[in-house]
């Protein structure tokens, strides 16, 4: 057989596999999914020609396709964006041009004017423009919608619906520009699942997705409506609780390592038992956005190192 051939019929099956593989665990066929489960099935495959083009052509199976296809949208909506301005201004020039009145030769003899004609046009003229500026204002209507669509994705992170890093600094600074001055009930929590790693070796990175999703929905479901969860990088989280004293933050957080540790998440058959560690950092006068990160960061690593299932608070 043909050695182009059998790769392709190879990868053709294991395209197959993946989307049935997918529908038996009720998973939807995102780029996401669809990437870890097929790299799943490829390190699994026994085909020794296909798994060396694999090494070789890593980048065909990186996932970096959600930030590509995220910049490919961006750029295409910019581009639309310039080709409607271009259309509608070449449209009203137009109009402008077939329309036109003779302004001079109307001063010349004002008995020859037909006045009836000038009022036509006049009418005609007006509406074209409106006409053109109606549907103008439909193409920025759409745009718009598209602008904070595209906005709204590039803020959450596409596996756990959180909001993404980029969104915490800024809700961060803006939180604090409220206590340069003072003290403010404030106080930031980094979360981070523990033996994480332990999950993706043992089930494979699609139960280690699924994992993440539901420690996300359940950190959610636990807070206050309105307050914002971020992912802040692999498995860790970051809340910020802002207008609620020490002791209610405290409580809220052991309250979240406690119902993590008391539930479980199914996965092929199998009880995937998860525990969260935290660490805890106030706020003070002054302090900056990293500082506090920092702070946490170091308490969460207390944490770690005293048993897991566990908090502990910046000094």
């Amino acid at each position: 057989m043909n050695t182009t051939h059998h790769i392709s019929q190879t990868v053709f099956e294991l395209a197959e596999k993946t989307f049935a593989k997918l529908k038996t665990l009720d998973i939807p066929p995102y780029p996401k999914y669809y990437h870890d489960t097929f790299v799943e099935s490829l390190e699994q495959c026994e085909d020794a020609e296909l798994i060396e083009l694999s090494k070789k052509h890593s980048y065909l199976f990186s996932n970096s396709q959600h930030e590509e296809m995220m910049q490919e949208s961006c750029f295409g909506l910019i581009k639309k964006g310039l080709e409607e301005f271009v259309k509608s201004n070449d449209s009203l020039k137009s109009i402008t041009d077939e329309t036109a009145i003779n302004i001079d030769s109307i001063k010349k003899d004002y008995a020859s004017v037909d006045a009836k004609m000038v009022i036509q046009s006049f009418d005609l003229f007006q509406s074209q423009i409106i006409k053109e500026l109606s549907l103008a204002d439909e193409t920025i209507a759409s745009l718009k919608l598209e602008v904070e669509r595209l906005e709204r994705e590039s803020n959450i992170d596409p596996l756990t619906k959180a909001h993404n890093r980029r969104v915490l600094v800024k809700d961060l600074e803006e939180v604090l520009s409220f206590g340069k001055e003072k003290d403010i009930d404030m106080h930031l929590v980094m979360f981070d699942a523990d033996d994480f790693k332990k999950i993706n070796d043992t089930f494979g990175h699609l139960a280690g997705d699924k994992t993440l999703i539901f420690l996300s929905k359940l950190i959610q479901n636990s807070l206050r409506r309105g307050t914002r969860i971020y992912r802040y990088g692999g498995e860790e989280f970051v809340v910020i609780l802002n207008r609620i004293s020490k002791d209610e933050a405290l409580k809220a957080v052991d309250r979240i390592i406690k119902e993590t540790c008391e539930s479980k998440l199914l996965y092929k058959g199998h009880d995937i038992h998860l525990t969260l560690s935290a660490g805890i950092a106030s706020h003070t006068q002054g302090i900056s956005a990293d500082a506090l990160l920092e702070a946490a960061d170091k308490a969460l690593y207390e944490a770690k190192h005293s048993g897991k299932n566990c908090f502990r608070i910046a000094p």
